[in-house]
């Protein structure tokens, strides 16, 4: 008996400290108020500290498993991404590669660092290192694509080299096939010709061509491969537990085959596309490229089912594995192309089925106007809005690749602030290598590892962004206006051979909305029309996305075309007293002109110019929050603010190299405190207050940053003079 109660009371004190370890998992990422914030500031838990790509680019051993591991750890970094590289000599997806990583992340349970998966053998993701090519052939050999030539005469062996053969008459085509040539040798006319076109092999793919992620199967065959028959057979009782999710880096639809003339295939996109839309895509192929036929009908409805063939067949098998195994899947696409379709049609469509959704931010060239890396903000707030409208609490940056091997800790610094403010709170840093010999140090350097002069001194930067993700992590932030994004716009009027002027008009005037938004520290989500289609509604006067109710809806500059789902949304909204600030008279839904388009539009604000009073006083908002910049012409300031159940966080940084940013807020709360990210220390900071509302002061130095929180009670905290 005595040997009975033992056993019992060992299965409870189990029983009890698994429900209090999971417990503490879900309060670390459910964190919604200071209280919770504060005693964990000053040394941030491992799930919120920096995630470095591990990169294995050599024969790898367990010495220098341990050696990395524990370098990792004594630099303040929270875990690990394993990422097979260029220069990998240990086999991939070997019983040895398993091996190793089962001993990594033993090595990491020992540390406290967790371990994440990198699923592919460098990048794009989707062919489990040419495994996936080797067992489905058809992942790669049914053709990727067509591409066109141009003719006035064709004969009867035409038929046999092209696989279609259209001809214009009018606005108008047909179908030429051998039965409509008749006996003639030669016929003249306008022809459009098209051939089947592949993937190009590639080292990158291992020799192969990259696979088709919108063919039927794929994806599941490399969860398969990758995943069931590999990491999960391996090291599955790991799942959601010290190995925390898996990484996709970069799957797309584009082709490898030079773009030039060419439209993206797949064997049952044509009769999909005629059942969707019950009109045949071969006879209007020349729309994809000329102005011709219904051409901006034809485009949208062409690029928005592809956007809906990858999202069924590549975003949800993933989501679903990873939901099924306790695991966060996150990454990122080619998210610097905006607003070109091809590689992806909707890069914020995608970020709806990730756990969390990640950006790749490259290199050290910070610059807002050509906005192709650091600068360009539209990549981040389309990752934070789909995230503050579908409830996603983690995002995620990959970090600094390419930065050079001359990047200094205040270029970090800078480039790391400009994301997180615009809503990022987790870095994955690119990359850390085990090996530099040969060619492998040229592989987008610099290296987050022993090779660097600074690498013991980085532990300051490591806990600064721990600090950062913690307290940006937590609450939620509130925006009331959306902006929606011009995204199927601009399918319009991209074509394979040159594309409509409109199509720059579109990327240009919507970098120099959101920029301008930005600099009058108006707070705004973006919205996509694929996410609201799926979660939008209409509440009173409230336009609803997922979770987020908003008081303003904007239609940007060159905004030509809503989807139905949006205008039928946008009707009910501006029917019930909502407002819309319009920059532009859109004439289409769904790639079709529309009379009742237009006598919608007579309803709505409409504007030339930008101005910071269009959006002040939004109605409905109790926030009670303002910026005042003293010198606009000094400074490049940003801000972002969480709302917690006893306050907010407010975070400033200061963009410019050579001046300070200083100014003035007025919010609403009875205590400020400032919270230093560098020591972990947090003080009372020096501000006024009358009837409710903190007035504070501030000043910010070049490349500089400010944490504040406002506290909706009074706090006695000492404040430095």
């Amino acid at each position: 008996m005595r040997k009975k109660n033992q056993i019992f009371h060992i299965l409870l004190l189990m029983f009890m400290m698994g429900i209090i370890a999971c417990t503490k998992n879900q309060q670390l990422n459910n964190l919604n108020s200071y209280t919770q914030v504060q005693p964990l500031f000053s040394n941030p838990p491992a799930d919120y500290r920096t995630i470095p790509f591990f990169v294995w680019n050599d024969k790898m051993t367990k010495v220098q498993i341990d050696s990395f591991m524990q370098g990792y750890k004594d630099a303040g970094c929270g875990g690990v991404f394993i990422h097979p590289r260029y220069g990998l000599i240990t086999e991939y997806l070997s019983k040895d590669w398993f091996d190793l990583f089962k001993y990594t992340v033993e090595k990491g349970k020992q540390l406290g660092l967790n371990v994440w998966i990198y699923d592919e053998n460098s990048y794009p993701s989707g062919f489990a290192g040419g495994n996936v090519q080797d067992q489905m052939p058809e992942s790669y050999n049914q053709g990727q694509g067509y591409k066109l030539w141009k003719t006035n005469e064709i004969n009867r062996d035409s038929i046999k080299f092209y696989d279609i053969i259209l001809e214009k008459e009018g606005d108008n085509f047909k179908k030429i096939n051998k039965d409509s040539l008749g006996s003639k040798t030669d016929h003249k006319g306008d022809y459009y010709l098209f051939k089947k076109v592949f993937n190009e092999t590639s080292k990158w793919t291992a020799g192969f061509p990259y696979v088709d992620l919108i063919y039927k199967g794929v994806t599941e065959k490399f969860i398969q491969i990758t995943m069931t028959d590999g990491y999960e057979k391996y090291a599955g009782d790991e799942f959601g537990k010290e190995i925390k999710g898996t990484f996709s880096d970069e799957p797309n639809i584009n082709m490898s085959y030079k773009w030039e003339r060419c439209i993206r295939w797949t064997p049952d996109l044509f009769p999909l596309f005629k059942s969707t839309y019950n009109y045949e895509l071969e006879k209007n192929l020349p729309s994809l490229y000329e102005e011709v036929g219904n051409w901006k009908k034809v485009r949208h409805d062409y690029y928005k089912i592809l956007l809906k063939m990858f999202i069924e067949r590549w975003s949800k098998p993933w989501h679903a594995y990873c939901e099924s195994k306790g695991l966060k899947w996150t990454g990122h696409y080619w998210d610097h192309e905006w607003p070109s379709p091809v590689s992806c049609p909707d890069n914020m469509a995608m970020y709806e089925y990730p756990q969390m959704p990640g950006v790749d931010l490259l290199f050290n060239d910070f610059n807002e106007k050509k906005g192709e890396q650091f600068g360009n903000i539209r990549i981040v707030k389309e990752l934070a809005s789909v995230a503050n409208q579908l409830d996603k609490t983690r995002t995620l940056s990959e970090t600094y690749g390419g930065s050079g091997w001359d990047i200094t800790f205040r270029s970090m610094k800078r480039n790391g602030d400009w994301e997180y403010v615009l809503g990022v709170n987790t870095m994955n840093q690119h990359l850390s290598y085990t090996s530099l010999a040969g060619e492998r140090k040229n592989d987008f350097p610099q290296s987050f590892s022993y090779h660097e002069p600074w690498w013991k001194q980085y532990k300051s930067l490591n806990d600064y962004f721990g600090r950062l993700s913690l307290v940006l992590s937590s609450g939620k932030q509130v925006n009331k206006i959306l902006v929606i994004e011009p995204t199927t716009s601009a399918w319009m009027y991209f074509a394979g051979i040159k594309s409509n002027g409109w199509y720059n008009e579109i990327l240009y005037s919507f970098r120099f909305l959101i920029n301008k938004l930005e600099k009058m520290q108006i707070e705004y989500d973006l919205g996509s029309e694929n996410i609201i289609e799926g979660h939008g509604s209409v509440k009173n006067d409230q336009f609803i996305v997922g979770s987020r109710s908003y008081n303003q809806v904007v239609i940007p500059p060159y905004l030509t075309n809503l989807d139905k789902s949006t205008f039928e949304l946008l009707k009910k909204y501006v029917k019930n007293g909502g407002k819309v600030i319009a920059f532009s008279n859109p004439e289409y839904v769904d790639g079709k002109e529309s009379k009742e388009l237009h006598k919608l539009e007579l309803k709505w604000n409409k504007f030339d110019l930008i101005k910071k009073e269009m959006f002040a006083n939004v109605p409905g908002d109790d926030e009670k929050f303002n910026i005042v910049i003293s010198d606009t012409s000094k400074g490049d300031l940003y801000h972002y603010r969480r709302i917690v159940e006893d306050g907010q966080f407010i975070f400033l940084v200061n963009s410019d190299l050579k001046n300070d940013a200083s100014g003035n807020i007025q919010v609403k709360g009875k205590s400020v405190s400032g919270m230093d990210l560098f020591t972990g220390e947090i003080k009372g900071y020096a501000a006024s207050y009358d009837q409710g509302m903190a007035n504070i002061n501030f000043s910010i130095p070049p490349a500089g940053s400010l944490l504040l929180y406002v506290g909706n009670q009074k706090e006695s905290i000492k404040v430095d003079k």
